[in-house]
């Protein structure tokens, strides 16, 4: 089973992603606890990382399902489940941040406000903007390849 799972590129991708990952935290608090073991810094960069690993794992996850809500067939709004989990994610951990280093000064709705008008932004395009809908025959099957008419080509002039 582990052999099916590896001929996939994006499962590929995502263990690649996975080993980086841990080499590089693993780097880091080598490198934390070589040059300044009083101070730890390294689990800021796990969380950090730790969140765009999640976030690959989810948007791969929605792509391989089988299931056939929504969520899972259409491109847009698997596209705007990925952005809303990263920036959940992303305010989330900016909101520990802010709370664990600099409690009494509020920051991290900066952040939340921006991106979060995009993130609404990208959820208006994709729920409620119309889109040309496809015919319902073509929505069962997939399109198959128009012939065009043979075009005569004419011959390219060589220097």
């Amino acid at each position: 089973m582990f052999k099916d799972l590896v001929k996939d590129l994006a499962i590929r991708l995502l263990l690649i992603h996975l080993a980086a990952y841990i080499a590089g935290v693993l780097i880091c608090a080598a490198i934390n606890f070589w040059l300044t073991p009083g101070t730890l810094w390294f689990p800021w960069v796990a969380l950090g990382w730790g969140a765009a690993l999640a976030t690959h794992a989810f948007a791969l996850f929605l792509r391989k399902t089988r299931r056939r809500e929504r969520i899972f067939i259409d491109r847009k709004a698997r596209s705007f489940a990925v952005h809303l989990f990263a920036y959940v994610a992303t305010v989330l951990i900016l909101l520990y941040v802010n709370l664990t280093v600099t409690p009494k000064v509020w920051w991290f709705y900066w952040v939340a406000l921006g991106w979060g008008a995009g993130v609404a932004f990208h959820g208006w395009c994709t729920f409620f903007k119309k889109r040309p809908r496809l015919p319902s025959h073509a929505a069962a099957a997939p399109a198959k390849a128009k012939k065009s008419p043979a075009k005569k080509r004419r011959p390219r002039k060589r220097p």
